[in-house]
């Protein structure tokens, strides 16, 4: 499964299929040419499942009721994960009829900037 050039920044996290690492391959993408490569043949990368791991590596915390459990990050983006929906996914909302479904990390890195002109960085 490839990703293709259009929905990466520099800057995005994603598995290179190419390189072994401690990481699992996981590095950022850094060059304007590594787009170019990506374009050229998308299955060198595959897009990194978001999973709570990755929330909260970059630094959100989880709060869990019925039904849903609820990541927030710095009081102001919560992330929501519906346990009871088919299938289950994680869920950006902005009031009651509209969500965004986030599959992978580095669409949550781009809705991130997005929203704020900021990077979602990994928090140590």
């Amino acid at each position: 499964m490839g990703i293709r050039k259009n929905e990466l920044r520099i800057g995005n996290l994603i598995r290179w299929n190419y390189e072994e690492s401690s990481e699992g391959n996981v590095y950022p993408v850094e060059y304007g040419y590594e787009l170019d490569d990506i374009s050229n043949n998308p299955n060198i990368v595959e897009p990194i499942p978001l999973t709570e791991e990755w929330l909260k590596r970059f630094g959100f915390s989880v709060r869990k009721s019925l039904g849903f459990e609820a990541y927030d990050l710095d009081d102001t983006y919560t992330i929501y994960y519906n346990t009871k929906a088919t299938p289950y996914g994680f869920e950006l909302s902005f009031g009651v009829d509209f969500e965004i479904e986030i599959k992978h990390v580095h669409q949550l890195q781009n809705l991130y900037f997005a929203l704020t002109g900021e990077e979602l960085t990994i928090k140590e």
